[in-house]
């Protein structure tokens, strides 16, 4: 059954206007990396958390304590059915209880205010949080997955802090401003202060407007994904989403739980078109509480010099724009668009003793457009092991990522037109691999006691499949990580790194090591 686009967006915005106007109160974002994201991801793997729409990140830190509260109320009820005399029971349970603890202490202001406790609507937190971290790496250092993060060979420090304050429960604002030192890296200084996030946002009814810097990613992947991550440097942005999912009414109820986002960015000057325009939209279905679906598309135009931009469209112009075919002159775009899905098997335990869940996800995005789908796509395709040997200690995830097109070498996140590509400040703006490339990740997360767990991960990455040299690069990560005392949490980690053909150039090959210590406290 199919139906037209104006009762959808008519059903929307209802649904947005049914949520009460007591629940309309803004929350700030929850930065993409948070130690909290893996936290809730391991605690829905035991079990404590359904409703979890971990693939549009980020999250406000309300949704984050009504995450940590369901799993709260979860563990309640479900400790009076075990036996905590049990050794391997005992610190199955002694883990989660240390977990949902340290979400409970995060995000104690926002439980205390969905308790029923008392709410302030106008406040400022100075400091919400410091952090100080250090880098070495023996050779010139790439880290993936960090905001575009400009790092030098041998020493790279950054230090800094968050606050965040709410007015009249409606306007909110969140500032990340950053110390950083990596020798010769910002334009032959070796130091600067940088504002790394930082945005105001208002809310009404459940639908929020933001404007200011900030990351976004779209997609189930754990290394990667496709369309949006924090690879890059944070957008300049002006975004719309609803922050708490909704259901939709009329006949669109059986999609389930619904949010959309939408955003709009300029991208740098300096570029091939200078400021070319990023627009996207995501919209993520909860059919029912173990299925997760996502439909997204990002769209590059305008710019000095280039296409139209988004003030200058008419509505047929959007209407073709948005029809996904190809079209060249002033409606010339540079387009990612498919789909993605996480699924959860719970319980696995009962049919195999040895794990208690199983999540498998995929995404399958197109650089291009055949009949009104996606084509020329890319892939990634994971699964993840909760609960091995049912302990609470261990959790192993396997990812592959692939975008390579038979015969056109480069194809994935290039353009013709737009030929920077898909960048923003020389970073990929999705997938770290880049274009034309394959990914194979593997990571083993080991809890040592409730305070401290240990990680190893390889990672492997094929780039320039298609083209006359190929680059190889070979990663394997071993890292620490201790949170025994409220609100502080440290971490070190060890990375070698092998690359043959750096750069996809002949012979030239380089082994790296890097060593990395940081000290985060949350007051």
């Amino acid at each position: 059954m199919t139906y037209n686009r104006s009762g959808f967006l008519i059903a929307l915005l209802c649904s947005f206007f049914l949520v009460p106007t007591a629940a309309a109160r803004v929350s700030v974002n929850v930065p993409i990396g948070h130690w909290a994201y893996n936290a809730v991801d391991k605690l829905t793997g035991l079990g404590l958390i359904q409703i979890n729409m971990g693939a549009t990140k980020p999250w406000t830190r309300m949704e984050m304590a009504r995450l940590a509260l369901a799993a709260k109320h979860k563990l309640e009820g479900a400790l009076p059915e075990t036996d905590e005399k049990e050794p391997t029971s005992k610190g199955r349970w002694d883990i989660i209880r240390a977990i949902v603890g340290r979400l409970e202490h995060e995000f104690r202001a926002e439980l205390d205010e969905l308790t029923g406790g008392a709410e302030t609507s106008t406040y400022i937190k100075p400091i919400e949080d410091v952090y100080v971290h250090y880098l070495y790496g023996d050779n010139h250092v790439d880290i993936e997955n960090d905001k575009g993060q400009e790092l030098a060979k041998d020493s790279n420090v950054r230090a800094g802090f968050s606050t965040h304050g709410l007015v009249f429960s409606h306007f909110g604002y969140y500032l990340n401003p950053e110390y950083r030192y990596s020798e010769g890296q910002f334009g032959g200084d070796d130091d600067r202060i940088d504002l790394l996030e930082g945005y105001g946002k208002v809310e009404w009814f459940n639908m929020e407007l933001e404007a200011g810097r900030d990351s976004l990613w779209w997609g189930p992947g754990r290394h990667g994904s496709l369309i949006l991550t924090d690879n890059a440097q944070s957008f300049d942005l002006v975004k719309f989403s609803n922050p708490r999912p909704v259901v939709l009414p009329w006949l669109f109820g059986y999609l389930g739980l619904f949010k959309v986002v939408a955003f709009w960015t300029e991208l740098e000057k300096n570029r091939a078109i200078p400021e070319a325009e990023l627009m996207g939209y995501r919209f993520h279905f909860k059919p029912f509480p173990l299925l997760d679906i996502g439909v997204s598309r990002t769209i590059m135009l305008g710019g000095k010099g280039g296409a139209k931009g988004a003030a200058d469209l008419s509505l047929s112009d959007w209407a073709k724009v948005l029809s996904g075919k190809n079209i060249s002159g002033d409606l010339d775009t540079n387009q990612i668009g498919g789909f993605d899905f996480e699924f959860l098997i719970p319980h696995v335990n009962r049919w195999v003793p040895m794990m208690q869940s199983i999540s498998l996800w995929g995404e399958w995005y197109g650089e291009d457009e055949a009949g009104g789908m996606p084509s020329k796509e890319g892939y990634v395709a994971g699964l993840k092991f909760s609960d091995l040997l049912l302990t609470g200690r261990t959790d192993l995830i396997l990812e592959y990522a692939d975008n390579v097109i038979s015969g056109r070498p480069g194809l994935w996140y290039s353009h013709g037109t737009y030929q920077t590509g898909y960048r923003y400040e020389g970073e990929i703006m999705g997938h770290n691999m880049g274009g034309d490339a394959r990914d194979y990740f593997l990571r083993l997360d080991h809890c040592l006691s409730p305070d401290l767990s240990l990680g190893l991960d390889y990672n492997g990455q094929q780039r320039g499949v298609e083209a006359d040299t190929q680059e190889d690069r070979d990663r394997i990560d071993l890292d620490l990580t201790y949170q025994g005392l409220d609100g502080l949490l440290l971490r070190a980690g060890y990375r070698y790194e092998a690359i043959d053909n750096l750069g996809q150039v002949q012979g030239e090959d380089e082994t790296n090591n890097i060593l990395w210590l940081s000290l985060d406290y949350s007051f």
